[in-house]
């Protein structure tokens, strides 16, 4: 493919994708929209561990806690202060990340099966706490009878459609804010931290610092998400920051695979399509099923739904190595 044509197409797929986004309202029923609308602020979640876990190496199985605590700051303000869907995301984003903050500082000093046990814990102690606190969060039974969002004063985020559309818009604007950072320098200085710590410290990087900043922002997408899927749902509960999802999104990373924005999006289908079918259909078997399903896929595509091969991606031809015996310099690899 010449390069006029990926200029090309780099102008033509922008629009599409907006308007291919837009699109399911009209042509599906309430149900597969209001589907698809969960499968896209789940998808933010796994979106997060992305940047978590596939830039910076931090394997995480705690991320819903900060999703819940998003979840939960939308829906006692939105009964307390004010429903404003735009406010209440800054503020879940500010939430997420501040209790992010509050407990990273620890988690960096470790690494490998310490960590992933250290974030569990942290997001079964979140868990716990919105159990204890019945007066303020429901306890066990969530916290229910929260009013309907606006999104402007006298527009409310009611119908399905515009529930869509608004959630739709904010986590494509946010998987470009990501996107952005995975591939600005504190991206890079990420993946040289996951390929290489000693050798990134060796070369002046605080690297403690640079894991504790990208947990801190990985913790207000994850607060975003929580907002995006209580303002659909209306609804928040202990069991939406336990350890069963925080393993779902784990699963959809892995899935979709650990490196791919798109991919976490076609993880996190899987995952709420057989959630929300398989149970209904297959008569108290649809978790075994899901597993089947998941080992098959987990086989089939060992680097994830990314790993398929994209025919409009040009392939690299390595470059040619120079003869025995020439002075041609190597260039040195950078981190």
């Amino acid at each position: 493919m010449s390069t006029l044509d990926r200029r090309a197409l780099r102008v033509i797929v922008p629009p599409l994708v907006v308007l291919a986004a837009a699109a399911p309202p009209f042509l599906a029923g309430p149900y597969a929209v209001s589907t698809l609308t969960q499968i896209l602020a789940f998808s933010l979640m796994v979106m997060s561990i992305v940047l978590l876990m596939g830039t910076a190496g931090m394997p995480t199985i705690g991320q819903a806690g900060f999703f819940g605590v998003g979840g939960y700051a939308t829906g006692l303000l939105a009964s307390r202060l004010t429903t404003n869907a735009p406010a209440l995301v800054a503020i879940s984003a500010a939430a997420g990340a501040l209790v992010a903050a509050a407990t990273g500082w620890l988690l960096v000093r470790v690494r490998g099966t310490y960590l992933l046990m250290l974030t569990l814990a942290v997001g079964e102690l979140l868990s716990l706490v919105a159990i204890a606190r019945v007066g303020l969060t429901g306890g066990s039974d969530g916290l229910a009878n929260i009013p309907t969002l606006t999104l402007l004063p006298g527009v409310e985020l009611r119908h399905v459609a515009v529930v869509y559309w608004y959630i739709a818009g904010a986590v494509l604007l946010m998987a470009m804010l990501i996107a952005l950072l995975i591939r600005s320098p504190f991206g890079r200085a990420l993946r040289g931290v996951r390929d290489n710590e000693p050798r990134m410290r060796a070369l002046g990087y605080s690297t403690a610092l640079y894991k504790y900043a990208a947990f801190s922002v990985s913790g207000a997408f994850a607060g975003v998400a929580g907002s995006l899927w209580v303002t659909q749902t209306l609804f928040i509960a202990p069991a939406d920051m336990g350890f069963h999802a925080s393993a779902l999104a784990l699963l959809a990373l892995i899935v979709g695979g650990s490196q791919s924005l798109w991919g976490a999006v076609a993880g996190s289908a899987l995952i709420i399509v057989a959630q929300n079918m398989l149970p209904i259909s297959m008569q108290g078997y649809g978790p075994i099923v899901l597993g089947a399903v998941l080992v098959v896929v987990v086989y089939a595509l060992p680097d994830g739904f990314a790993g398929i091969r994209n025919p409009l991606r040009p392939r690299r031809t390595p470059a040619p190595r120079p003869a025995a015996g020439t002075d041609e310099p190597r260039r040195m690899e950078r981190v």
